[in-house]
C-alpha cells in the first residue's frame, strides 16, 4: 500500500495522522536548496512573494480585535510583518536563522524553540498561527492540546498543512510534491485534521484551500494535473489546507 493509500485510510479509523519516517537535512531548513522541481532555491530572497502567499491569514487576524498573538514556525517573518501594530506579536522557531532574520524584518518578539507543555501560560493567546507546521511535529495531538491550554477562550488556532488526499496526492501518488519534504513526518488529510480539533474542544470557523488568485494557479499546473506525467505533482487546488478553529468562551 503506497503512502498515500495509508493517508485515504484515515477516512475509516480513528487515527489522524500517518508517521512518515524523517530523512536527514543536510543544511538548516532555511538555507538555500532545491524544491521537487529541482529549483534552487532561497527562501530569504522572496520576501514580497511569500508575504503574499500568507495575506489571507494576517487579513483574518487583522479583522479581528486587536490583542495577542503566537506564530509558531514563523518562517521568516512573513506573517508577523503584516500583522497590525496594535497587536502583541509573539515567535516561536526552531532554527536560529529563522530567529536571526525575523528579527530584521518584524518588531514581534521572536525565540528559538518548539512548543512544548509550559513554553507559554494558559490562556495567554488569542490567536495561535501554525502555518506548515504540524507536518513537521512528531506527536501533532499533544501539539494540539497545548495550543489549545494557551489559547484565550474565544481565541483563534489557525493551522495550515498538506492534505494528503488531495486530488493532486491522489493523481501522483509518491510523486506528490509535498512527500518531498525530508521533515514531513506527520502527514493529515483535510477531513482528519479537522476531526482532530473537534475532538480537542475547537469549533471549526472556516476551512480555506488556498489556490485560485495566488501564483500558484496557472495554465501549466491545470495541463500537468491533466496529463499526470511529470516526475512531480504541480502545486494544485486542495493540496494544502488552512484550518481557522476557535476555542469557545
Amino acid at each position: 500500500m503506497s503512502i498515500i493509500d495509508r493517508c485515504l485510510e484515515l477516512y475509516r479509523g480513528e487515527n489522524y495522522y500517518v508517521t512518515y519516517p524523517a530523512r536527514p537535512l543536510p543544511q538548516d531548513y532555511w538555507d538555500v536548496k532545491k524544491d521537487p522541481d529541482g529549483k534552487v532555491r532561497d527562501a530569504a530572497s522572496e520576501r514580497d512573494t511569500r508575504k503574499e502567499d500568507v495575506r489571507y491569514i494576517a487579513d483574518y487576524i487583522n479583522r479581528r480585535a486587536p490583542g495577542t498573538v503566537l506564530d509558531i514556525g514563523f518562517g521568516l517573518g512573513e506573517l508577523l510583518e503584516q500583522v497590525e501594530d496594535l497587536n502583541n506579536c509573539f515567535g516561536l522557531d526552531p532554527s536560529a536563522r529563522a530567529v536571526e532574520i525575523g528579527r530584521e524584518r518584524c518588531s514581534a518578539q521572536l525565540k528559538q524553540g518548539v512548543l512544548e507543555p509550559g513554553t507559554f501560560a494558559k490562556n495567554s493567546f488569542d490567536v495561535v498561527v501554525a502555518n506548515h507546521v504540524i507536518e513537521h511535529v512528531d506527536e501533532p495531538v499533544p501539539f494540539v492540546e497545548t495550543v489549545f491550554d494557551i489559547l484565550k477562550p474565544g481565541g483563534d488556532f489557525i493551522c495550515g498543512t498538506p492534505n494528503f488526499a488531495s486530488a493532486a496526492a491522489r493523481v501522483f501518488q509518491d510523486r506528490f510534491r509535498l512527500l518531498h519534504d525530508p521533515t514531513h513526518v506527520s502527514l493529515f488529510t483535510d477531513d482528519s485534521l479537522i476531526r482532530l480539533f473537534r475532538d480537542k474542544g475547537f469549533r471549526i470557523e472556516q476551512v480555506d484551500y488556498p489556490f485560485f488568485g495566488t501564483r500558484f494557479a496557472s495554465p501549466e499546473a491545470f495541463e500537468t494535473m491533466v496529463r499526470a506525467k511529470a516526475d512531480v505533482s504541480p502545486a494544485f487546488w486542495g493540496s494544502f489546507v488552512t484550518v481557522f478553529a476557535r476555542k469557545p468562551e
